[in-house]
């Protein structure tokens, strides 16, 4: 058995995932191999992922190469891997037609790794049931984060029986042992990231653009300081880089916030338990997120978290005034009412929110995403 799995550009998320698979087939003695579009990772600055990479890598155009077609590069490289199952990441772009395409045509089972759901955008019926028999219906099986994305496919008619979840997940040890390492000795930590403010801070790690709302999140947290006062006021970080970062550097200037509001920029993955770990509480204040793999790294860190509501990992990872608080994205009194009300809680109580995230993220762990692709592949 030869199982293939495609990502566009494999990061650290996706780093452990395929090493849990990777070791899964070794244990069964099958054959492994990961496939991503592109090394490039200007759009995902991921940082080094050297140590991290354990498993057979192939990619399809690497930063040397002259094509910028993957879907005509792709099925050269399936005829040489021969594989006997194929997951493959959505089914809009170019290259992943391409794979199902090859794979219809050589009868290899198909899984689609999916985390679409219905709100994500505003959507025509017609034109979901036309993609549907165009192209989704003739995968084999499914994996994908969770139930609204399983809801989604079966609204369309995509069999339940062949809907297998676990693809949202990451390294939960990786964030569990880094963030502890941070708390028990802060002052290593705040060396390590000079940046680490010593005032206790909410933490955003996220790309700096329009979708992700953090001018309003800027706004609430200008009034929640207001409200609260200056002295008990923690501080907002708000990690990443992206094309609304010198809106929000002006934001932030024009509200008179600048002492309180770090803009860090990318943070490296193996650098990211220590800003979780001396964290008070994580913010995810998107309008529209498929799922946010960000929530489940804060949940492992043993955070408590605070959402909105729109955010695809929102009704499975938040469990509402017991290991966080969601909120309306669109109005800026409700973030400033989650703001407060977390800051307002004692050490000892945000200490046990942040186990509660640590217990419900233990089921979202990247066995369950090789385990998902096994049930799918024997479907």
């Amino acid at each position: 058995m030869h199982i293939v799995i495609i990502f566009i550009n494999i990061g650290s998320y996706h780093a452990a995932r395929l090493r849990a698979v990777y070791s899964a087939c070794q244990e069964k003695g099958w054959n492994f191999t990961a496939v991503q579009v592109t090394d490039n990772t200007l759009e995902h600055p991921w940082g080094d992922l050297e140590q991290e990479i354990t498993f057979p890598l192939k990619t399809l155009l690497p930063k040397d190469c002259t094509s910028n077609k993957p879907e005509a590069v792709l099925p050269g490289f399936l005829d040489n891997l021969l594989p006997d199952a194929v997951a493959i990441p959505g089914w809009g772009f170019p290259v992943s037609r391409a794979a199902l395409s090859w794979c219809r045509r050589h009868r290899i089972p198909t899984i689609v790794m999916s985390e679409t759901k219905w709100d994500d955008e505003p959507r025509q019926w017609w034109k979901e049931k036309l993609k549907f028999w165009l192209c989704i219906n003739k995968f084999d099986a499914a994996l994908v984060g969770g139930k609204l994305h399983r809801d989604y496919l079966i609204k369309l008619g995509f069999p339940r029986d062949r809907i297998f979840y676990g693809y949202d997940t990451v390294d939960n040890d990786h964030f569990s042992q880094t963030a502890y390492k941070a708390r028990q000795n802060p002052e290593k930590a705040r060396q390590r990231h000079p940046q680490i403010p010593t005032k206790l801070y909410f933490i955003v790690l996220t790309r700096l653009l329009k979708r992700k709302n953090l001018a309003r999140l800027v706004i609430a947290y200008a009034n929640y300081r207001q409200q609260i006062g200056i002295e008990k006021a923690w501080d907002l970080i708000i990690c990443g880089s992206g094309e609304e970062e010198s809106n929000i550097h002006q934001l932030i200037d024009k509200l008179g916030i600048t002492d309180c509001v770090h803009l860090p920029g990318f943070i490296p993955y193996q650098a990211l338990g220590d800003w979780y770990g001396l964290a008070g509480a994580f913010v995810h204040p998107a309008l529209l997120e498929p799922w946010g793999l960000v929530v489940n790294e804060a949940c492992a860190a043993g955070l408590p978290i605070i959402c909105s509501h729109t955010v695809g990992s929102a009704s499975e990872l938040v469990q509402d005034g017991k290991n966080g608080l969601l909120f309306e994205p669109e109005n800026i009194s409700d973030i400033t009412r989650t703001l407060i009300s977390i800051s307002q809680i004692d050490a000892e109580m945000r200490m046990k929110m942040g186990d509660l995230s640590q217990e419900i993220i233990a089921k979202y762990s990247t066995k369950n995403f090789a385990e998902g692709i096994r049930k799918a592949i024997n479907i």
